[in-house]
């Protein structure tokens, strides 16, 4: 891309969120540094999108999401993502900014990672750079660097890399932050079989996962020991799905839910879990750090009716969804602004 948009143009990014099928969470600084991380994630059909354009008659900027935000410079509108991205992309030129999707942020799906690629393709392309001339995966890693460096979030490379880069996704993290992302050979019909098991449903619960991504040195020995479980789970998840066994996943499924669970409190989601069980799924896990956000059970597709509606009993939500093979694209959509009529 050789200069910036034209005017009357607009870029936009649009990036997938993904779904965490074992590893997760041996991403995390604390945990990686150490023992390297090992997910496996796969990219699904919902997705943040980013559009953004140059110039504004009052000389300002403006970012749209939940709300709207106006300021003379890009650190002035209260986003500590958008004034970063602006910052790492040297942009200081006035523009607006507009983020939207399905998905609440702070809900388990990957979203701020997804979010930070999207507005970082956004903005280097607004600055007249090729976010893409590195490829998907530089991209991944520089959102990372926006999010980890330069915000100081206690984030891992899970989801920058899985949502930029799309499709089934093996991410192999060494201790000195090397990722080495891969696509397991996993036949597509085992995937076809396993997208017709999995159901998605919304808590409508939303957290801020920053305080679950750092371990407490109270409980720090605990959490790894944990995470070397779900690390194996992982593993054995891995070499199911390479296989073609399916049937494997709900045991492996259970395990992780007795890993994650060890120990802890009751949650207000063991109620939903139990009734879920009652009502046709196998087993089912909790997406995201800090409980809440998304709900994923493994069902029969026959159960799939009478999981659905004892979900909405429960204030849960379907959330249909479709994996997806595509990472993140980027868009130049020209409006011409002048008068049709003249």
């Amino acid at each position: 891309m050789n200069g910036g948009p034209e005017p009357g143009s607009f870029v936009v990014a649009s990036t997938p969120l993904r779904l965490s099928l074992g590893g997760g969470g041996t991403d995390l600084p604390y945990y990686a540094d150490s023992f390297g991380g090992d997910v496996l994630s796969i990219a699904i059909s919902l997705r943040v999108t980013v559009a953004a354009r140059l110039g504004r008659l009052d000389g300002r900027f403006r970012y749209s999401h939940e709300q709207t935000l106006h300021g003379d410079k890009g650190h002035d509108l209260g986003d500590p993502y958008v004034a970063a991205a602006l910052e790492a992309s040297g942009l200081d030129e006035p523009c607006e900014i507009t983020s939207f999707g399905p998905v609440p942020a702070g809900t388990g799906l990957g979203s701020s990672g997804a979010f930070a690629v999207s507005l970082l393709a956004a903005t280097e392309a607004l600055a007249g750079r090729d976010p893409l001339a590195a490829g998907r995966a530089g991209l991944a890693e520089a959102a990372w660097q926006l999010e980890a460096v330069r915000l100081g979030r206690p984030v891992g490379r899970h989801d920058p890399y899985v949502c930029a880069l799309g499709g089934l996704r093996r991410l192999l993290i060494a201790p000195d932050g090397t990722t080495e992302a891969s696509t397991p050979p996993v036949a597509p019909a085992t995937l076809d079989r396993l997208h017709q098991h999995l159901c998605l449903y919304y808590t409508g619960v939303r957290r801020d996962s920053t305080r679950h991504l750092a371990a407490p040195a109270q409980d720090r020995e605990d959490r790894i020991a944990a995470l070397h479980s779900i690390k194996e789970i992982g593993h054995e998840m891995t070499e199911a799905l390479c296989a073609g066994r399916v049937d494997d996943v709900p045991a492996l499924l259970r395990r992780h839910w007795a890993v994650k669970n060890a120990g802890a409190p009751p949650s207000s989601w063991d109620g939903a879990y139990t009734t879920a069980l009652e009502h046709g799924a196998q087993a089912g896990k909790l997406v995201g750090a800090g409980g809440g956000g998304f709900l994923l059970l493994y069902a029969d597709p026959v159960h799939r009716d009478r999981l659905d509606a004892a979900m909405r009993e429960q204030v849960l939500q379907p959330v249909p969804f479709t994996f997806s093979t595509s990472g993140t694209t980027l868009t130049r959509v020209h409006l011409d602004e002048r008068d049709p009529a003249s």
